[in-house]
């Protein structure tokens, strides 16, 4: 069906179209023949019984006027009127003929010809005797009889009217058989064959749309393949080059945050280091200026690390090479070692904890799950006023693991409550924060969430604030 896989989609669409359109025409053009020749026939069948029943008519008229001509002059002897007569019986010539060329059915023949026969002999019998004979007087009956048959012939020349008038309505009827049988045989074909040529030209526009949105969602594992025309799989070859394209500078990003964070790692030791000498003032006392920068270059430190882990465990999300270490984890002792990591700088906030942790254990990666709570504590301690309140709760909900981070902060906007988990992003500076955060925090917490067959998503909080809700299965993730 090579027919059915052109070279081009505006091939297939013509060669669709013409597949649907010809048989329709085609019926038309049928239809339109079958009524013209019915038409034809009907006026040639009409014309005929007309010209029939006139020529009868004139039978008739013509036998009763020789019938009338031949008595006057058998009474009178008048040979002007004998001439009348033979004027008459030259019109009924003329009429039989005319009658015998209308193509009369085989029994109107035979009246005709029995008709002609006997006024040719009565014919023959005048023009023998003379008016006064016997066998005149004798054979002027017989015009009586020749009457009867004209009146025949007449009543069959209407008959015919009446037959083919029937004929013509049981052509009629044959013709609109036809033409349903032609109906309820093509619109479904018809139909058929739009919808067959429908998926054919839409199926690769939807193979297609799903190859690109495939690579909008990252996903390049994939090849595209798309069948149909050869511009369409053209197309499809271009978006495999896309796709590989875009695999390589994914890989390149990946490679190149692993690179940079690795190589930032080993001077920000150093750093860490040295600032902790300064503060433990190992190397020499320190005066009060001197130990206020000391703590300053600590905590920049610590958030310069963060960004880094940050970055390390976005490029580990990103190449999709690690997987799930599945353990028992008890959730909510693990939720008391992040928010006791986070412990000083609560207290250097004057943040009030409100913690609820019920006890959960659930089946988890304990280091993922770690950097999701980790990640969530430290977005809401950033974006907490000082001597604001922070929340933390753990429950389960009809089968599953529900925990609750909230601050007193600002809270997000409803058209940001979207894309904080987008990579990179970054809503309004947090209070009194010296170094912004990286953007990646909230949209690692959201791949390990998925990772785990849970969500994330931004609620109502019952106070002022954001309050990020996270649902996990109890059992074994997705």
């Amino acid at each position: 069906m090579n027919f059915l896989r052109p070279k081009s989609i505006l091939r297939l669409v013509l060669t669709g179209f013409l597949l649907v359109v010809l048989p329709l025409i085609a019926a038309l053009v049928f239809a339109t023949i079958s009524v013209d020749r019915l038409v034809t026939h009907g006026q040639q069948a009409l014309l005929q019984s007309v010209f029939a029943t006139q020529g009868s008519q004139v039978l008739v008229e013509t036998v009763k006027a020789m019938e009338r001509n031949a008595r006057q002059y058998q009474v009178l002897g008048d040979q002007a009127l004998f001439d009348v007569y033979k004027e008459n019986h030259t019109r009924f010539n003329d009429a039989i003929r005319g009658l015998e060329s209308q193509g009369l059915a085989v029994e109107q023949r035979e009246q005709l010809a029995a008709l002609r026969t006997s006024e040719e002999d009565l014919h023959s019998l005048l023009l023998t005797y003379p008016y006064d004979a016997p066998e005149t007087e004798a054979a002027l009956p017989t015009f009586i009889e020749l009457g009867r048959m004209a009146q025949q012939v007449l009543f069959n020349s209407q008959d015919l009217i009446t037959r083919g008038v029937e004929q013509m309505q049981e052509e009629s009827e044959g013709v609109q058989r036809t033409l349903v049988i032609q109906a309820v045989a093509l619109v479904p074909a018809a139909v058929i064959l739009t919808i067959i040529f429908a998926v054919l030209i839409s199926r690769p526009v939807r193979q297609i749309d799903r190859a690109i949105r495939r690579l909008g969602d990252g996903s390049f594992s994939e090849t595209p393949v798309i069948t149909g025309p050869r511009d369409l799989q053209q197309l499809g070859e271009r978006l495999d080059w896309l796709r590989v394209r875009l695999l390589e500078l994914e890989q390149d990003k990946t490679r190149f945050l692993q690179h940079m964070s690795h190589e930032l790692k080993t001077p920000l030791t150093a750093i860490r280091e040295g600032t902790e000498l300064l503060r433990e003032q190992v190397v020499g006392t320190l005066n009060e200026q001197q130990t206020e920068i000391a703590g300053i270059l600590h905590d920049s430190s610590l958030q310069l690390q963060k960004l880094i882990e940050d970055l390390l465990n976005f490029s580990i999300v990103q190449s999709r090479t690690s997987t799930l270490v599945r353990k028992p984890v008890e959730f909510d002792r693990l939720i008391e070692e992040v928010l006791a990591g986070h412990k000083i700088a609560m207290l250097s906030r004057q943040l009030e904890a409100d913690i609820s942790l019920q006890p959960v254990v659930l089946e988890g990666d304990r280091e993922k799950l770690r950097i999701l709570v980790d990640n969530l504590v430290s977005n809401a301690v950033k974006y907490s006023p000082d001597g604001g309140r922070l929340s933390v709760r753990l429950a389960t909900d009809d089968g599953e693991v529900l925990l609750e981070v909230a601050d007193a902060g600002p809270g997000i906007p409803g058209p940001e409550q979207e894309r904080v988990f987008e990579a990179f992003y970054q809503g309004a500076p947090a209070n009194k924060s010296p170094v912004r955060g990286s953007g990646l925090g909230l949209s690692i917490a959201r791949e390990y969430a998925q990772a785990h067959g849970g969500t994330i998503s931004v609620v109502k909080s019952a106070h002022q604030g954001a309050c990020l809700q996270v649902r996990l299965p109890t059992g074994q993730g997705v």
